[in-house]
């Protein structure tokens, strides 16, 4: 039995108008029924989320910021931050890259030094929270990963690896979409956050599901007997996990859901 869904969302969930399949919402209650337990994890912040499954909350686990983020029904299950030290670094090394524009993502805010950036991240398309502050450096907030957002169409690749030789084993650094890139504390991830609800819950990965399309995700594919990879995935993500799922433009999670449960 399935006992743990865990779904990403940009490319995966949600098609690529930015909305998400609404499918999602008619099983919801009948995997709760059933005593399955579906959580949304992705590199987008709490807020934004919420939004998403703003009437059904109380049905989903909310798994943000790449993992280093957890809520369940308003409850928070954990948070790690970054150092000090780390936020500077991180922050370095995004702005000695030309074209390269970093956010810092705190629990319930995301803060950037662009009005432009904050109108596009409130816009529907994403629904963020944003602040506005002249100094990322001097931020009176825990960081819990710092986004890095690439400009004027530049090769995202290139861009990771100017940006990974900057950072210290210390730090994380993954794609998490055409033009992003985030980091954050090393060895926390998707992966190890699915890894510790398990372990709260007494779930297995042979009785877990979880679907994702990009190399943030990959470390939920360790944790799950179910690992989809989506259609659209990059070839590099299709060979960790053990299955494929339709296309997020066709609704392929919730299709794969209904498959393997019968809901």
């Amino acid at each position: 039995m399935i006992k743990l869904i865990v779904s990403d969302m940009d490319g995966t969930l949600v098609n690529d108008e930015k909305k998400i399949d609404e499918n999602i919402y008619k099983i919801l209650p009948k995997l709760k029924e059933m005593g399955t337990k579906f959580v949304v994890a992705s590199g987008r912040q709490y807020p934004s989320l919420c939004k998403d499954f703003q009437e059904h909350v109380k049905d989903v686990v909310i798994c943000s910021e790449n993992g280093a983020f957890v809520m369940d029904n308003g409850k928070e299950l954990y948070a790690r931050c970054m150092t000090q030290e780390q936020v500077k670094m991180s922050l370095d090394a995004a702005f000695a890259v030309e074209g390269m524009e970093p956010i810092c993502c705190a629990r319930h805010v995301t803060y950037t030094r662009s009005e432009e950036m904050k109108e596009f991240l409130e816009s529907p398309k994403f629904n963020y929270k944003m602040a506005v502050v002249d100094d990322l450096y001097n931020i009176d907030d825990e960081i819990i990963k710092i986004s890095m957002i690439v400009l004027n169409g530049e090769d995202t690749v290139a861009m990771y690896h100017k940006v990974r030789a900057a950072l210290d084993e210390s730090l994380n650094l993954v794609t998490s979409g055409e033009g992003c890139m985030d980091t954050g504390i090393y060895g926390v991830n998707k992966g190890t956050a699915v890894e510790a609800l398990q372990e709260m819950w007494g779930i297995t990965p042979e009785e877990t599901m979880v679907f994702g399309d990009q190399y943030n995700d990959v470390e939920m594919f360790d944790r799950a007997h179910y690992s989809f990879a989506m259609e659209g995935a990059v070839e590099g993500v299709k060979k960790k996990a053990r299955f494929i799922a339709g296309s997020n433009n066709e609704g392929g999670v919730v299709k794969a859901i209904r498959e393997i449960t019968g809901v």
